[in-house]
Formats: C-alpha cells, structure tokens, sequence
C-alpha cells in the first residue's frame, strides 16, 4: 500500500517524460532533450522517461546553449612535457597560469622506474596555450628549469572528443586559464604490457577486484 501511494503521489507532482524523438526545436526538427549540451549527465532520464521536476526544460535548454555556443573558442596548440614535483607546483600555480596564459591536464606517475617520492615524483603535463601566447608559456617554462621548446607544438583539434580540451578551448576564449588535475595516478606500460589493450597489471590489483 505505501509503494502505492509513493507512486500516486510522484505521479501528482509536475515532471518531465522525455521522449524517444524528444522536442521540436524552434528549427522545427525534433531533438531529445538529452541531447542539449546544458542538460544535466547522471541517471536520468529513468526507463519510464521520468526526470526530477527540477530538471531543465526545453527552454532553459535552449537559452543555456545559446549561451555556450556564443562564446568564442579559442585556437589553442598543445606541447607534452614531464616535469618533477617542485616543477608542478611551481608551473600550476594560478598566478602562473595567468602570467604565463597557458593552461595544464596533469597526471602523475605512480612510482616505479620514472617517479619517485616527494620531490622525485613526477607528473606528465599537458600545456595548452593560445599560439600567439607561445613566448609567455616558454618563458614560464623556462624559469622553472625547462625548455618548451624542445617539445613538439601539436595543434589541437577544433572538433576535438576530448570533454578537458572543449573546456580549455571555451575557456581561453572567455580570457581564462585553468589547472585540470587528474584524480588517478598512471603507470608507463613497456615490453608486452604496451601491447595489453587492458594496460599493465598492478601486483595489487586482485585485491581490488
């Protein structure tokens, strides 16, 4: 009876059903909800199309990526780099990121052949500047002890599927810079372990499983 009336009641409250073809945009042709860049990821839509009744509506939807899309994005190039801990800190603090006009994906190494502890650690960074910005990112570089450019300037893809280079791209065009940490550490795969699509096995790792 009190699972009956749970969906009673959440079936007298305003909520949103979304759709297999979603809503007609104001171009006339019909897009789920989902697939607006402001609607929120996580578990919903649930199977039955239910959404909490706090979700965005179309509308909201609509003048949110209205929004995104009218900022400029910039056109960024990208160098690869391992630096040692006191580096790091060094390059990603935030009035470094800013006088310097660069920004940085960091993933530390876990320790092993190519890191340490401490100051012996090291993380693999991913510099990401404007390409008339490339002198202050060097200069930046270089009093913390390295040369950018000894390292190969790629330019990064517009149209790029990775979700931190999108941000970077929205966020130097809104004059921006941001320091994009990683929660994990990494291992450098050699020999047969490079070639595991699964990656290296950790000693530890039956005890995760």
């Amino acid at each position: 009876l009190a699972s009956v009336r749970a969906c009673a009641a959440r079936c007298r409250q305003p909520c949103t059903v979304i759709h297999a073809m979603g809503s007609r945009s104001r171009t006339g042709v019909s897009r789920p909800l989902t697939e607006y860049a402001a609607w929120p990821k996580g578990i919903y839509p649930m199977s039955d199309g239910w959404v909490p009744p706090a979700y965005p509506k179309e509308e909201e939807l609509i003048a949110l990526e209205d929004k995104i899309n009218s900022y400029r994005k910039a056109v960024l190039a990208k160098r690869h780099v391992c630096v040692k801990d006191p580096q790091f800190v060094q390059l990603s603090a935030p009035e470094q990121l800013e006088k310097g006009e660069y920004s940085l994906v960091c993933l530390a190494l876990m320790e092993g052949p190519y890191s340490g502890q401490g100051d012996d650690k090291t993380w693999y960074l991913i510099v990401y500047y404007e390409p008339s910005k490339r002198a202050k990112a060097e200069r930046a570089f270089k009093a913390a002890g390295l040369d950018l450019v000894d390292y190969e300037q790629v330019p990064v893809d517009p149209d790029s599927e990775t979700d931190e280079e999108q941000t970077l791209m929205v966020l130097h065009g809104m004059g921006t810079k941001s320091c994009i940490l990683n929660s994990h550490e990494y291992q450098v795969a050699e020999g047969a372990a490079a070639e595991d699509p699964w990656g290296p096995q950790h000693p530890d790792g039956p005890q995760w499983e």
